[in-house]
């Protein structure tokens, strides 16, 4: 069990990187003062993400996948990671929050496993693009998320 729940947290956190992978079609609005800021239609579409760290009782860990963001604060990917060695598929669903700063929280369900993983992210680039990382005990993850397409109407 505890193999199975350090890969849930694994994945939770290569998720949370996609996330923060960034916007749809819609740019960052003005906030009056020269600057920009973010919504939840800032992280929107299709991404393709990675992410590398470590796992504590279990090594290295490494990820990449597709991640759907749908303007709402809802997710839900697949993924191809290997923890430790051993390769593993799967999928998940979650949720994401933006700041109008751009940064943000996510949280990725892994209902087979249990468990959930947090992270934290950052868009950049007028959403094409997140910086992330994971922030569960125990877990070292960045990563980063690009956008493949923006969200179909």
């Amino acid at each position: 069990m505890q193999r199975s729940t350090s890969i849930a947290v694994f994945c939770s956190f290569a998720v949370t990187a996609l996330l923060l992978t960034l916007s749809s079609s819609s740019a960052p609005a003005d906030d009056g003062v020269g600057g920009k800021r973010c919504t939840l239609l800032s992280l929107r579409g299709r991404y393709g993400y990675t992410y590398q760290g470590t796992v504590e009782g279990f090594g290295g860990v490494a990820a990449v996948g597709p991640i759907n963001f749908d303007g709402a604060g809802n997710t839900s990917a697949t993924y191809s990671v290997n923890l430790g060695g051993t390769n593993f598929q799967g999928s998940f669903t979650g949720a994401y929050t933006v700041n109008p700063d751009c940064t943000g929280t996510v949280r990725i369900d892994l209902p087979l496993l249990g468990t959930s993983s947090h992270g934290r992210f950052v868009i950049v680039d007028g959403g094409k693009e997140a910086f992330f990382m994971g922030i569960d005990d125990g877990i070292t993850v960045t990563g980063d998320a690009k956008r493949i397409s923006p969200a179909i109407p």
